[in-house]
């Protein structure tokens, strides 16, 4: 053979090495694609095959259909090559490593973040389910401070009842009378409530437990699911009427819903379970309806009492909010 046509040979075989070494290597990038779903009105068998109910009340009904919160699944090594196919894919997503996992962070810091999302989730969905259902509340203080000492139950700031956090906005700021309930006496002090931990909690006639010690799911965005998994499970009636229902969403103790990320990935995990119903936070309303089957109805959920209306009109053949 010819020199040159050497060279062009070794020329061509470098080529070839270096574009394989460069498809093989890990880039900047994390893939999102659908995770798994759960009814939150079913129960899941852990890896000893016991069986954990997700929602029980000693004050319960039977319900049927499907709550079915939703995830996404993390890719975490990608390569170029895996980066590109996924790129042309519509089940998945090609995210920032940084927006995920921030630099700044450690692994077991991100994982504990996303355990203490979980639970406060959780806790969360009671509070709200609790509100929804018109139960009383009371605010108290969760640890020593501000003038006030734990376990302290407020009753009253400047001679006015309070019974929920939003009471106390306008006394955020420098020192206030606070009238408490400690220890079973009525007493009155100077508190700073800007400065106290408090924390709100309504009184539980249910006995509702969630029992998610059989699920590997972190984060946040259950919450609202929880929610209604819990108001379907202590009220008479079937919020679903049967049917499949997914959702997602973040929700606060007043049973306000806020937006996630992942959600068209969520609303694919949901058509593969079989939903013929997604509740969508209004934030997402826009990339939800981007991939949604045509079988599908995507549901506008701002609070709490707009997924358990959705679902009754819903139930009664009525017209929904939609996205």
């Amino acid at each position: 053979m010819k020199r040159r046509g050497i060279t062009v040979l070794i020329g061509a075989a470098l080529v070839a090495l270096l574009t394989w070494q460069s498809l093989s290597m890990d880039v900047a990038y994390v893939v999102m694609g659908p995770g798994p779903t759960e009814d939150v009105l079913g129960a899941v068998t852990d890896e000893d095959d016991v069986e954990h109910q997700i929602i029980t009340a000693d004050v319960s009904y039977e319900t049927s259909g499907e709550l079915r919160l939703t995830t996404v699944r993390v890719k975490q090594s990608v390569t170029l090559a895996q980066a590109l196919r996924y790129w042309m894919s519509d089940e998945h997503a090609i995210i920032p490593r940084d927006l995920i996992y921030p630099p700044d962070q450690s692994q077991e810091e991100i994982t504990a973040e996303q355990e203490a999302d979980w639970v406060e989730s959780q806790s969360n969905a009671e509070q709200a389910a609790l509100a929804y259902l018109d139960q009383p509340a009371e605010i108290r203080a969760a640890a020593d401070g501000g003038g006030l000492s734990k376990g302290d139950i407020l009753l009253q700031v400047e001679g006015t009842p309070v019974d929920d956090l939003t009471d106390l906005e306008d006394f955020a700021e420098g020192e206030t009378e606070v009238t408490v309930d400690r220890d079973g006496t009525k007493t009155t002090v100077s508190a700073a409530l800007g400065e106290a931990e408090l924390q709100l909690n309504r009184e539980d006639p249910y006995g509702i437990e969630i029992d998610t010690s059989a699920l590997n799911i972190g984060g946040p965005s259950a919450g609202m699911i929880f929610a209604l998994g819990i108001v379907d499970t202590v009220t008479e009636g079937e919020l679903t009427g049967g049917l499949t229902v997914a959702g997602t969403g973040e929700i606060d103790p007043q049973g306000n819903v806020g937006g996630i990320g992942g959600i068209q990935q969520k609303i694919m995990a949901a058509a593969d379970a079989g939903a013929e119903v997604f509740l969508s936070p209004a934030t997402n309303c826009a990339d939800a309806v981007s991939v949604a089957p045509e079988n599908m109805t995507i549901v506008k959920v701002e609070t709490l009492t707009d997924a358990v209306a959705a679902l009754e009109s819903i139930t009664a053949g009525e017209a929904v909010a939609t996205c």
